[in-house]
């Protein structure tokens, strides 16, 4: 019966991400801006608030231990295996706004070094850290990941510390939801993959495509090599 309902599960969610997929292609053309801000805040330590709420929560925590952990965990690996060609000489990986860490576990099952950094840890897989203020020295990591766009509240700033960070050579992977309002939490809607591209100077793009994961409403793929 569990092994129906997981089934039954991933169809209904692949049918919402196509659904959502086609959807943006609309959005994105009836938006004048292509990058839309959801919150305004009073200071940056109520942003910080705000999205800790989120990761907090302990009915979430619960949910992500169990019954989503395998899920997200297959869902990551079908991510890093499709993209296996910019992974091959990569050893020194970061992923961003990891949570409680799926997405790190597959990358060291894959024989890489990793660690992801959130607002919250999650041990042993995500320590604490902030995406706009990464306390990592210039060209620290050869791979970069992050599906949390949406939830930078100021993109630019998170795009420049991902370059920063990132080796020559190194290779940037980025997730977005285009043209999709996420939960209450996002931060912004991006309509328009080149207003992110923009914020790169010192990366060429390798790779901008229409995506449908198995278990994220991500519907577009970024991947950018460093200079």
């Amino acid at each position: 019966m569990f092994k129906i309902k997981n089934f039954l599960s991933k169809i209904i969610k692949r049918i919402l991400n196509k659904f959502k997929s086609q959807r943006f292609k609309i959005r994105r053309y009836l938006s004048p801006k292509k990058i839309i801000k959801t919150h305004n805040y009073q200071d940056y330590d109520k942003y910080l608030s705000f999205q800790k709420e989120k990761t907090q929560d302990p009915e979430r925590i619960k949910k992500w231990f169990n019954e989503e952990w395998e899920e997200k965990y297959n869902g990551f690996k079908e991510i890093f295996n499709r993209n296996q060609e910019y992974l091959q000489d990569k050893s020194n990986a970061i992923c961003l706004g990891s949570r409680t860490g799926q997405e790190v576990k597959v990358l060291l099952s894959l024989g890489i070094s990793a660690i992801g950094i959130d607002l919250v840890p999650f041990p042993p897989y995500t320590i604490e850290g902030d995406i706009h203020n990464l306390k990592y020295p210039n060209n620290s990591f050869d791979l970069i990941f992050t599906n949390i766009l949406d939830h930078s509240l100021y993109p630019q700033k998170f795009s420049s510390e991902m370059e920063r960070v990132c080796k020559s050579s190194g290779i940037i992977i980025m997730h977005m939801q285009l043209g999709i309002d996420g939960d209450i939490y996002s931060e912004n809607i991006i309509s328009d993959p080149k207003s992110i591209i923009d914020f790169f100077n010192e990366s060429k793009v390798i790779q901008s495509r229409e995506i449908t994961n198995s278990f994220d409403g991500m519907n577009w793929e970024l991947i950018l090599e460093k200079f």
